[in-house]
């Protein structure tokens, strides 16, 4: 989406930044997010870090995984702010892609490919 009509854009402002505002003409289509502390990604009402939101609703994730990150996040996500439907994307890990490339390398081009 466009200038202030994006989510990314907004979410982008509400994070503090020396360099970044919306323009209204140029379009936004994603944004990374997560708690990493040099810049956390923080609830556009609020203000608050993402980090002090899922510490402070545990429910948001699993007991095993609280557990195993000590209450952190332990990944990136990525909003997206779009006009149309997009197809889902995954990322296979390695062993997939390999697989998945030697039966189709037309769909599954390897990272040297020139199709890529």
């Amino acid at each position: 989406k466009v200038g202030k009509e994006s989510a990314a854009a907004k979410l982008a402002a509400a994070t503090p930044s020396n360099d970044f505002s919306i323009q209204e003409d140029k379009p936004y289509a994603e944004l990374w997010m997560g708690t990493h502390p040099s810049l956390p990604s923080k609830d556009v009402e609020t203000q608050r870090t993402l980090l002090d939101l899922v510490q402070d609703n545990q429910a948001l994730m699993s007991t095993e995984i609280t557990e195993k990150y000590g209450g952190k996040l332990p990944f990136l996500f990525k909003v997206l702010s779009i006009r149309k439907a997009l197809s889902i994307q995954a990322h296979p890990d390695k062993k997939l892609a390999e697989k998945l490339h030697s039966k189709d390398p037309k769909n599954y081009p390897g990272i040297r490919s020139p199709d890529r």
